[in-house]
């Protein structure tokens, strides 16, 4: 029965393989030529290859570095510089990895959101390069008479016209299943038949045998039920296959094309590194309480087996470098949350919380003939990326162009290039309906969009979403561009009212600014009812500031209608029960505390405040039970066992 699985397996592989041949080329457009000024501004240089680790973390790395589980990172480290690169808010990869690439703020390439709507049909669909109104690092380098290859970035689809090879993110991204990428993803169009071969050669080896690998317990059987699951998203097997066809078809294009054409400028990016933190971080070592051990059993070892081959294609990239004299630069969008501060109950697959498990400091690191090693950690800024690859191929800086390089990497002395003035953003994408809505379902599936993301009301022929103008809002505010900020918020729940992320993005901006203060605690209370996952730790902390500020009734009002909407929630009983108990409303306080204590019977603060409500009525008795309750649930509880001596408990 095994083997008949096992050629089941393989033959419907070999089928799929097969079935993807690729349409008749289309008629490819000529890349723009090099701009004279740029050419003759720039510098000699050495060829550069750059790796993007969506989510790579230093905290993680460096254990695997230690342990030797990434014995090529941890040479490449040794003989080169290493430092963070601190992200920007949000930290989404589409957003950072555009402001990665050309040095700009979302604010000014455009690229807000995942998604975004079509501007015909106003469907909801993932966010294409049509939006970008930056160049990017593949265009600057063309405007300098340099040849590229750019494998899988975010928002490349439909493939622009480039100096060399360009396989957009819609080829093989995290969000396919196995059916055949959409028109346009790879420039130049006759490469497209070699790239659909090379990603039916990897979908036909990533069968059973490659997943036993990472999961020894998987059976046949175990593998075709995940196989056939028609959302890959749904069960950590099918995710993982997902993650190593996407990582591997990517590596063997990069490989194979950085071999035979020796390209200036190589950017190579995986997903996997992130896509498996939200499916995999929560079964990390040390186990969580959250965690059933037969899981924690099945899954504890996939991130360490997948971290190891991402070295081995960091080991290929080194020989590549070494073979061209190049300069290999490894980076990070953002840090991800593999060990301290990793949430315990917060799903890392979910909308409203897998930028929980995200962590501001990103990695890069410089290795080659002219990086100068250093044991020491710099630290950069997302936004220098663009500029130090700049730097390293030798052409000018870039007018709008965040900078300077990172630290060990000069700038070109040189007049500021126009790099934008020569720019113009890519042909709207041609039809691919069933695919997008494939694709959305995808982005829903790893907690990208929420399960009713796409609704509301936009405006006739915008292809603005609402969650592109809430992380507009963001950004203006950390710009401190007030007004403009709220106008960003308003727009995104003129859009969609029920997006609880916009709600409280405006709330917390009115209160900072002591603006609308019955409107910032409407929409509070509105973001609670929603769903807004810390909605209670933001009801509770404005409850303590109005206290701390004079307020205490406006707090209290807070606090009862947040109770209204959340009625057996334990902290909000505990914390209107301790403002009662101040007042001396000893019996409300009671009903708080006994609330809280039976909606959480492990909460030994809970039995503890009950007690203290028993105190201040007279029930003395009772005082000293509760008292023993807490003190079963925690020993540790030096005061409460005091206050029991002295009732004679």
């Amino acid at each position: 029965m095994r083997r008949a699985v096992l050629l089941l397996s393989a033959l419907l592989a070999t089928s799929l393989a097969c079935h993807k041949e690729a349409p008749p080329p289309r008629k490819a457009a000529a890349p723009p030529p090099p701009i004279p000024e740029v050419t003759r501004a720039a510098r000699p240089a050495r060829p550069v290859i750059f790796i993007g680790l969506d989510g790579a973390d230093w905290e993680l790395l460096d254990d695997y570095m230690a342990s030797g589980v990434m014995p090529n990172l941890a040479a490449l480290a040794r003989s080169g510089r290493t430092g963070t690169l601190k992200t920007i808010n949000p930290p989404l990869s589409p957003l950072v990895w555009t402001t990665m690439m050309t040095g700009a703020s979302p604010l000014d390439h455009g690229i807000l959101d995942f998604t975004r709507r079509n501007p015909k049909t106003g469907a909801l669909e993932p966010i294409p390069s049509s939006e970008r109104r930056r160049p990017a690092i593949w265009n600057m380098a063309g405007d300098g008479d340099k040849s590229v290859a750019v494998f899988g970035l975010w928002a490349t689809w439909p493939a622009e016209a480039v100096k060399g090879l360009l396989v957009a993110d819609r080829f093989s991204s995290f969000t396919s299943r196995d059916h055949e990428p959409p028109p346009g993803t790879v420039y130049p169009p006759e490469q497209e038949a070699w790239t659909r071969e090379t990603l039916g050669q990897t979908e036909s080896a990533v069968g059973y045998d490659a997943l036993h690998a990472y999961l020894p317990w998987l059976t046949p059987e175990d593998y075709q039920k995940a196989a056939a699951d028609p959302d890959p998203y749904a069960h950590p097997v099918s995710a993982l296959r997902r993650i190593l066809i996407e990582t591997r078809a990517y590596h063997a294009l990069a490989t194979s094309w950085l071999g035979r054409q020796k390209p200036d400028l190589a950017v190579v990016y995986f997903q996997g590194t992130d896509t498996l933190g939200h499916v995999f971080a929560p079964y990390a070592p040390p186990r969580q309480d959250s965690i059933p051990p037969a899981d924690f059993e099945r899954f504890s070892r996939v991130p360490e087996l997948y971290f190891a081959e991402i070295d081995r294609m960091l080991g290929d990239y080194r020989k590549l470098a070494e073979a061209r004299g190049a300069v290999l630069m490894i980076a990070s969008d953002h840090g991800f949350r593999w060990k301290e501060g990793r949430p315990a109950k917060l799903s890392s697959a979910a909308a409203a919380t897998a930028g929980k498990w995200h962590r501001e400091d990103g990695i890069y690191l410089l290795w080659g003939p002219d990086v100068q090693a250093t044991a020491d950690r710099g630290h950069g800024e997302v936004a220098q990326v663009c500029a130090t690859l700049l730097a390293l191929l030798g052409l000018p800086p870039g007018d709008g162009v965040a900078g300077p390089p990172v630290a060990g990497v000069e700038a070109v002395h040189a007049q500021l290039a126009d790099y934008r003035g020569h720019y113009r953003p890519a042909p709207e994408p041609p039809e691919s309906g069933e695919t997008s809505s494939e694709e959305i379902e995808k982005l829903r599936s790893l907690g990208y969009l929420g399960a009713k993301e796409g609704g509301g009301n936009a405006p006739a022929g915008s292809t603005r979403t609402a969650g592109s103008y809430n992380n507009e809002g963001l950004l203006r505010r950390e710009r401190g561009e007030t007004d403009a900020a709220i106008a960003a918020y308003e727009k995104a729940l003129a859009i969609d009212p029920q997006s609880a992320s916009a709600m409280w993005n405006l709330s917390d901006l009115l209160h900072s600014q002591h603006q609308d203060l019955d409107r910032s605690d409407d929409l509070l209370v509105k973001s609670l009812a929603a769903g807004l996952p810390d909605a209670v730790d933001y009801a509770m902390g404005r409850t303590v500031a109005y206290a701390r500020g004079g307020e205490a009734e406006r707090g209290l009002r807070l606090l009862d209608r947040a109770l209204a909407t959340r009625p057996r929630d334990p902290r909000l009983h505990l914390l209107r029960g301790r403002y009662r108990l101040e007042r001396h409303q000893c019996e409300k306080a009671l009903d708080d505390f006994e609330t809280a204590a039976g909606a959480d019977p492990r909460n030994a603060l809970a039995f503890a405040s009950v007690g203290l409500a028993q105190l201040c009525i007279g029930d003395g008795e009772g005082a000293a039970r509760s008292f023993q309750r807490s003190l079963q649930i925690d020993p540790n509880q030096p005061e409460i066992r005091r206050a029991l001596g002295q009732i004679g408990g």
